[in-house]
């Protein structure tokens, strides 16, 4: 990792090891469940990519407050009692259903990174404060994200999503480890129509507002299509179909 930067918003960054990033997928495709592999992909493949979104979030009104306080985001999205006030069939309603459904916590996945690392975000925490909590947004609205695109937590829509947030921020390492489990879902089932789907999961992201400078929590009291519109998000009905029309075994390529 470089050296702490004197600029106030100073961007970590490692050169690009395309081998180290090819072992690290092996590595994950062999061990799902260690997700350790996950964060090796993203500090081979990342590069400086996501820089220019790292800098928009942090000049937005948004991106300033999770840096005043961070906290506040993790207090709305854990406020139960708010979000079932939004009512039924809201942006909000949607989300519950989605935790409640998956058994998910607000904080796993931000909880779960620092976990497998915990080294590193003491780092970041320490020595470039700014781009922590830019991490900590991006890991807490992880799950709205899947709520507004549609794509579900199973290998195809974990992969979908990883294209969509690598173009939504310009992030190399989202965008590759989505595209190459794609291509390892669409080896497993030929049938599947995976490249076109990509191609939808990216072209969705360029149509979109860009989401990490929005405070979605804002959205919660819509329904959710008016919340989708608002972000200019329409959902890919080739994923849905193809899901809902599917009877045979699940891809068993790790869920990323």
């Amino acid at each position: 990792m470089a050296a702490p930067s004197t600029d106030a918003y100073a961007f970590p960054f490692q050169p690009v090891r395309p081998l180290g990033a090819l072992a690290a997928f092996r590595d994950l495709v062999n061990d799902p469940e260690d997700t350790r592999h996950v964060f090796r992909f993203f500090s081979a493949a990342q590069g400086r990519t996501g820089e220019a979104s790292f800098r928009r979030f942090c000049a937005s009104a948004y991106g300033q407050g999770v840096i005043a306080n961070r906290q506040g985001l993790a207090d709305t999205l854990t406020d139960r009692a708010m979000l079932e006030a939004c009512g039924p069939g809201s942006f909000a309603a949607a989300y519950l259903h989605y935790l409640d459904s998956e058994g998910l916590d607000p904080l796993g996945v931000y909880e779960a990174a620092v976990a497998v690392n915990p080294a590193h975000y003491e780092m970041l925490e320490r020595d470039y404060p700014q781009f922590s909590a830019y991490t900590w947004s991006m890991s807490l609205t992880h799950d709205l994200y899947h709520v507004l695109t549609g794509y579900g937590r199973n290998p195809l829509g974990e992969a979908l999503l990883l294209v969509f947030t690598g173009v939504q921020p310009g992030s190399r390492g989202s965008r590759l480890l989505g595209a190459m489990a794609g291509l390892r879902i669409r080896s497993e089932i030929p049938r599947w129509p995976v490249g076109r789907m990509m191609r939808n999961a990216a072209a969705m992201a360029r149509a979109a507002e860009p989401m990490p400078v929005r405070d979605l929590s804002e959205l919660f009291a819509l329904p959710l299509d008016e919340a989708r519109a608002a972000l200019s998000i329409t959902p890919d009905p080739l994923y849905r179909d193809t899901l809902a029309a599917w009877t045979g075994p699940q891809p068993i390529t790790a869920r990323v």
